[in-house]
């Protein structure tokens, strides 16, 4: 009698699931490690885009960090070099150092010129006080006050001496980039751009984009620069949205008054001027500007022109310029917190050959040319003098 065959051993369950599952997760693995590796050699010949991820509108976003080469100086962070000039200065404000800290949008950043110039000025009218100067400039590509806030939150804590404003052509643009800005999957974008092989995918994606927002910007002949690229010209605000933007331009920039007088740092905010010659006035608001303004600028009557052109400017929506309503609630905010007022649209008037913003102070329909910005910066020079108390 024979024993009985002793039957087969059964595969244990678990490794009966984890064979197939590893024969699909390790090829894929490889792949992606193999893509992952020739994305990274990549990137020593084409480096990634500097992408400044959920715009600023990040509140954990900071703007300046400690300089990995000198931890006691702080520069730009280089996510924001996108939209900020390069800047570094000393995290512990040396004796003696006047040090002023400028918001804004791109009119500000556009001043890196001047600021030196300025800086030296400062210096040799206050130099029983101080042994040098600097002006950290803050100026954002297309950031409006709803971002500023933030910016002025960080900055308040660098010891600044004095706190320049000069804000009120991107409120509208602001919004329109807010909404494509991805704030909400921000912290998964981060983790994400850690990987070459998605950082590869993202730029070519955004390549393309930049490429034909360009494109169909150069055709409308608008000043071309890459935080820009989001910009949507199709929408049209309601008016109740535009008196809502407007109700938090004023609160955004009473937020930073307030702030810098709870540290005791004097602030200087100006009025913003426009072109009104060669305005940016997309659709229905650009159409009615060359019917009813164009003709009295070629008939001389300028006074009539700049009168309807800020009135056109005031209800056009969306704009990419200051109006009226923006610069009354500056000159509003000015009296009722106290701060001195740099009128710089008055100053642009006063030196246009008949009295209208863009006659030859402006490059395009909101930034000035260098002899615009000399103007501003001098407007400014005077009252940042008088709010540290020396000027006449």
């Amino acid at each position: 009698m024979t024993a009985p065959e002793t039957p087969p051993a059964a595969t244990p369950p678990k490794r009966r699931v984890l064979v197939p599952v590893l024969a699909v997760v390790l090829p894929v693995a490889l792949l992606f490690g193999v893509l992952e590796g020739a994305a990274r050699i990549r990137e020593v010949w084409v480096p990634p885009l500097m992408v400044d991820l959920g715009q600023g509108f990040d509140p954990s976003s900071r703007l300046f960090v400690p300089d990995p080469a000198d931890p006691s100086m702080m520069m730009t962070n280089p996510e924001k070099t996108v939209s900020f000039q390069k800047q570094r200065f000393a995290r512990s404000k040396p004796p003696r150092t006047l040090r002023i800290f400028a918001l804004g949008g791109s009119s500000v950043n556009y001043l890196d010129y001047e600021f030196p110039l300025l800086a030296e000025r400062l210096q040799k009218a206050l130099a029983d006080r101080y042994d040098r100067a600097e002006i950290i400039n803050c100026g954002g590509l297309s950031y409006g006050s709803h971002r500023l806030v933030l910016v002025a939150g960080e900055i308040i804590n660098y010891t600044p001496d004095l706190v320049m404003v000069y804000s009120g052509h991107n409120e509208f643009e602001e919004l329109q980039q807010l909404r494509l800005s991805g704030v909400e999957v921000s912290a998964a974008q981060r983790a994400l751009s850690r990987s070459a092989l998605y950082r590869l995918l993202r730029d070519f994606r955004a390549r393309r984009a930049i490429a034909a927002l360009e494109e169909a910007r150069a055709q409308r002949d608008l000043a071309v620069s890459l935080p820009d690229a989001s910009k949507t010209w199709d929408y049209r605000f309601t008016p109740e949205e535009v008196a809502g933007r407007m109700q938090g331009y004023r609160e955004n920039l009473a937020a930073i008054l307030r702030l810098c007088r709870d540290h005791g740092v004097p602030a200087v905010i100006g009025t913003v001027p426009s072109n009104l010659v060669k305005p940016s006035l997309p659709g229905p608001d650009g159409r009615r500007y060359e019917a009813e303004v164009l003709p009295l600028l070629a008939a001389g009557d300028f006074t009539a022109a700049a009168g309807k052109g800020r009135a056109i400017l005031r209800e056009a929506s969306p704009r990419h310029q200051s109006s009226d309503l923006e610069n009354g609630i500056l000159r509003e905010l000015a009296a009722e917190h106290g701060v001195p007022l740099a009128d710089v649209e008055a100053a642009v008037i006063a030196a246009e050959p008949h009295g209208v913003p863009g006659e030859t102070l402006f490059n395009d329909h909101c930034h000035l040319n260098p002899a615009g910005n000399a103007l501003l910066v001098r407007v400014y020079e005077k009252e940042i003098l008088r709010a540290l108390g020396a000027g006449g």
